[in-house]
C-alpha cells in the first residue's frame, strides 16, 4: 500500500472540520453564566511524529488579557477499556503541556481561536509537544482566567512516528464499512392503503445527507414496502437516493418486515420467500438496482433454524445488529471486523458479523457533539487495528461492520468526519466497495439458539383462518380487480416483525369487512315457483350484483326429480346490475318438485346464499309419450292373443262333441 504525499512532512496533519468534545469545569463569577465554553470546532486526528497539531478553538465569548489554554498530551491508550476510562474523567498521566496566551492566538473569520502545536516524538521542550511512540493519545485544553479554571474539553490524537510508518503502510489500513438498516413499521396500514412512515423517510434523508460529495459508500438494507411506498409520496427524495446509488450496496429485503427466525419457527418459509421476491422486484423497480441476496442485516435474533431458512434463500452470510447480537445471546462474543461461522439446523453453516456494540453506542451518544463521536470512533479502530495485526490477521481479508444499535444511520456530520478522518489516517480507509467479505476469518463457531419465540404462532392461527376467506372472496373478483393482491399484502402485513397489535386488529377488522362486503353483494331472487310444460324446458333466474366492480359467482341446482345437465356455471355479474341466468331442465315426471338453488365462490365452494323454488311439471313429453303407446299397444296385444286362444279352444270343444276327428289348429 502506498500512503498519500499529503499525509508526510510538513502536511502531516489532516484539519478536520468537525465540533468538539466540552467538559465544562467550571465558570468564574467575573463571566456571564454560559460564556467561556471551550468547544473544538475543528482538530487534526492524524499527527506524522515532528508534525504540528492543529485545532480551532471556540472560547464562547470569554475575552481578557489574563485568559490562558494550556493544552496537555496524556498516556498513550492501548485498549477498548481505556477509551471508556476517559469518560470517566481518568486522562491517564499527563506527558506533557504547553500554555498559551489566548490574546497572542491567531483568530479566523469567525472569531475562533486557530490553535498550532507543535508535537516530538522523543523528548520535551517548551517549544513543542511530547507525544512518544505511534498510538491514540488522549489530548486535554483548559481554559484560565486568573489561573482560575474556566472550562475544558478532551480530545483524541493519532500519533505516527516516521519510524512507524513504513509498517503501518504495508500491513495496509484496517477497512470499515458503515451497515444501514432502516427499521420501520409495515407500508402498509390499518386500512389496506400504503404510506410512508415519516421516521422512514427522514432516515432516508439522513442516508442521503451523509454521502453528499463523498466517494464512499455504505452497505444499505432498506425495507423494500417502505422504499416502494417513497416512490409515491416524495419522488424527490427517492431522486436524490436514486443519485447516490453508485456508492451504496443494497441488501435484499422482504417487502414487508419479517423476522426469519420466527417466520421458521411458524413454519411459513413459503411466505418469506414469496416476500423476498417481491422486495426484490419493488427494489429494482424502485431504485434501479439489483439487490444482494447473499448478505442480510438482521435486526432480530438469529436462531439456527433461521439460519437454516436465510440459507434456503441463497443467503451466505448475516450482519447482525447490537440489538440482534443481544436476542441471539451473542453480545461481546464477536469481533467486528471478523467473520464467524454459524451453524444451522440442516448442518450448513451461516457466515455471522457483529455491527460493533460500542461504537455503536458512541455514534448516537447525544451528550457528544458530532466531532467527538468521530474522533472517539477512530481513535477507537486504531486500537482494533493494532489488536488485529498483533494476532496476525490478513487486513486485507477484514472491514469493520459499524452502525448503530438499531442499524439507523447516526448523524450526517458524524459520518462526514469520520469519512474525512479515515482519508487521512495511514491505519484506517472506508471500503471503496462496499461488500460484506465472504470469507471466513475468525476461525470459532458461535452458536445460535435452536428456536426463535414462539410469539408469531398465534398471529399464524389469525391468519390461516383468513387464508381461505382471502382466496375464496378474490375468486370472486373480476379481470384487474386490485384487491386480491391488496389482501394478500394485508394478510402477510399480520406476520411482519414491526407490526403492532393495534395494526394487526385493525388489518383483520378491514380484511373482515371488506370480504364480508363483497361476499353479500351478489344476490338470489326472491322464492318463486315455475312451471315445466315439456321434457325440457329453460329455467331463467335473475342475479343482483350491487357493488361497483364487477362479480364472478357459481350457480348451482339440485333436485332429486330434475335433471340439470349444466347443474353448475359460473357468471359474471356487473357493476350495480342485474344478470339473467338461463339453464336447461330435464323432467322425469308430471308433479311438483323442490329444486335447491345455491350461489357459492368460484374457489372454495363458500356458500354464499341459497333458495328452494317449486318446479311444477304439468305434461309429459317427449319420452312419456313413447311409454304411454308403447305400453298401450302391449295391452292390446295381450288382450287379442288371450280372445284368439280362448276361440280356439272352443271351436275344438265343439268338433269333439259332435263325433268328427280333431284337426290340428292352423294359426291365422
Amino acid at each position: 500500500m502506498t500512503f498519500p504525499r499529503r499525509c508526510l512532512g510538513a502536511i502531516a496533519v489532516a484539519v478536520v472540520a468537525v465540533l468538539g468534545l466540552p467538559t465544562v469545569l467550571g465558570t468564574p463569577s467575573s463571566l456571564a453564566s454560559g460564556a467561556g465554553k471551550l468547544t473544538i470546532a475543528q482538530q487534526g486526528f492524524t499527527v506524522l511524529g515532528g508534525g504540528t497539531w492543529r485545532a480551532v478553538v471556540d472560547t464562547n465569548g470569554a475575552t481578557g488579557e489574563d485568559l490562558m489554554l494550556s493544552v496537555s498530551s496524556h498516556r498513550r491508550i492501548t485498549s477498548r477499556g481505556d477509551l471508556s476510562d476517559i469518560d470517566n474523567g481518568d486522562l491517564g498521566d499527563r506527558l506533557d503541556r504547553m500554555t498559551f496566551e489566548v490574546a497572542s492566538l491567531p483568530r479566523n473569520e469567525q472569531g475562533r481561536l486557530v490553535l498550532s502545536v507543535p508535537t516530538n516524538p522523543s523528548v520535551s521542550t517548551s517549544s513543542d509537544l511530547l507525544f512518544g511512540t505511534t498510538g491514540v493519545y488522549p489530548v486535554s485544553l483548559e481554559l484560565t482566567a486568573d489561573n482560575q479554571p474556566v472550562s475544558s474539553t478532551v480530545t483524541l490524537v493519532h500519533h505516527v512516528t516516521p519510524e512507524d510508518l513504513p509498517d503501518i503502510t504495508a500491513a495496509g489500513s484496517l477497512r470499515v464499512m458503515p451497515v444501514m438498516l432502516l427499521v420501520s413499521p409495515p407500508a402498509v396500514v390499518a386500512d389496506g392503503s400504503v404510506v410512508t412512515d415519516p421516521d422512514f423517510a427522514a432516515g432516508v434523508q439522513t442516508l442521503v445527507d451523509s454521502y453528499a460529495g463523498a466517494k464512499v459508500g455504505a452497505y444499505v438494507a432498506l425495507p423494500a414496502g417502505q422504499t416502494s411506498a417513497l416512490s409515491a409520496s416524495n419522488a424527490d427524495l427517492l431522486g436524490a437516493l436514486m443519485g447516490e446509488r453508485p456508492l451504496h450496496s443494497f441488501s435484499a429485503t422482504t417487502f414487508t418486515p419479517l423476522d426469519a427466525s420466527a417466520m421458521a419457527t411458524a413454519e411459513l418459509a413459503e411466505t418469506y420467500a414469496s416476500q423476498l421476491r417481491a422486495g426484490e422486484d419493488a427494489a429494482a423497480l424502485a431504485l434501479g438496482v439489483t439487490p444482494d441476496r447473499t448478505t442480510a442485516v438482521v435486526n432480530e435474533g438469529l436462531t439456527a433454524d433461521g439460519a437454516t431458512l436465510l440459507r434456503d434463500m441463497g443467503t451466505r452470510g448475516v450482519i447482525l445488529t447490537p440489538t440482534a447480537l443481544a436476542e441471539s445471546g451473542l453480545n461481546g462474543q464477536l469481533d467486528s471486523s471478523l467473520t464467524y461461522r454459524a451453524r444451522a439446523t440442516d448442518g450448513s453453516t451461516l457466515l455471522v458479523q457483529g455491527i460493533d456494540e460500542t461504537f455503536a453506542k458512541v455514534l448516537t451518544r447525544s451528550d457528544l457533539p458530532p466531532l467527538a463521536r468521530a474522533v472517539r470512533v477512530a481513535a477507537g479502530l486504531v486500537i482494533q487495528r493494532s489488536s488485529l495485526v498483533g494476532a496476525a490477521k490478513d487486513l486485507s481479508l477484514v472491514s469493520v461492520a459499524l452502525g448503530t444499535s438499531s442499524g439507523a444511520p447516526p448523524d450526517a456530520q458524524v459520518l462526514r468526519q469520520l469519512v474525512r478522518i479515515t482519508d487521512t489516517d495511514p491505519a484506517l480507509a472506508m471500503s471503496a466497495t462496499p461488500v460484506p467479505t465472504g470469507t471466513e476469518t475468525s476461525g470459532d463457531l458461535v452458536t445460535l439458539p435452536e428456536r426463535a419465540d414462539d410469539g408469531l404462532m398465534s398471529v399464524k392461527d389469525v391468519m390461516d383462518r383468513l387464508e381461505p376467506r382471502i382466496n375464496s372472496t378474490a375468486s370472486m373478483l373480476g379481470e384487474g380487480d386490485l384487491r386480491a393482491g391488496r389482501w394478500r399484502l394485508m394478510h402477510v402485513t399480520l406476520a411482519s416483525s414491526t407490526a403492532n397489535e393495534a395494526l394487526r386488529a385493525g388489518l383483520v377488522d378491514t380484511l373482515t369487512a371488506e370480504t364480508n362486503a363483497v361476499r353479500r353483494a351478489v344476490g338470489l331472487p326472491a322464492t318463486a315457483n315455475f312451471t315445466l310444460s315439456g321434457r325440457e324446458s329453460e329455467l331463467r333466474l335473475q342475479l343482483r350484483n350491487t357493488s361497483n366492480a364487477t362479480i364472478r359467482v357459481d350457480i348451482r341446482f339440485r333436485s332429486a326429480k330434475l335433471r340439470f345437465p349444466q347443474a353448475r356455471q359460473t357468471v359474471e355479474i356487473p357493476a350495480e346490475s342485474n344478470t339473467e341466468v338461463v339453464t336447461m331442465v330435464e323432467a322425469r315426471s308430471n308433479g311438483r318438485f323442490p329444486v335447491t338453488v345455491e350461489l357459492v365462490t368460484p374457489r372454495g365452494d363458500v356458500l354464499l346464499g341459497s333458495e328452494t323454488v317449486t318446479a311444477r311439471v304439468s305434461a309429459l313429453a317427449g319420452l312419456g309419450q313413447v311409454v304411454t303407446v308403447v305400453a298401450a299397444l302391449m295391452l292390446l296385444t295381450w288382450w287379442v292373443h288371450n280372445w284368439r286362444t280362448k276361440r280356439r279352444r272352443s271351436i275344438e270343444d265343439a268338433i269333439d262333441a259332435s263325433g268328427h276327428p280333431a284337426r290340428k289348429a292352423t294359426t291365422v
